[in-house]
């Protein structure tokens, strides 16, 4: 049976996927720009556009729900 707490640990990993994969799908159009233009500049400030993006998104998730992702008491970790 899910607790309340396994919902919002479901919902959080959700969350964390699709900003990884809107940032995945964004680097790939700057890949894709930069290999059918040939211009370096358009790889490095796509890449540092990415980040000013992206970055902001990341901190915010965590403090969001960097909490809930801990491990249970008894649950994984190290010894």
């Amino acid at each position: 049976m899910q607790t309340p707490e396994d919902t919002k640990r479901k919902e959080a990993m959700k969350g964390l996927i699709n900003i990884a994969l809107m940032e995945g799908a964004m680097l790939l159009l700057v890949v894709g720009a930069y290999l059918y233009t040939d211009d370096l500049n358009i790889l490095i400030g796509g890449v540092v556009g990415t980040a000013i993006i992206f970055g902001p998104l990341f901190v915010r998730w965590f403090k969001e729900h960097g909490a809930t992702m801990k491990a249970k008491p008894g649950e994984g970790g190290h010894g």
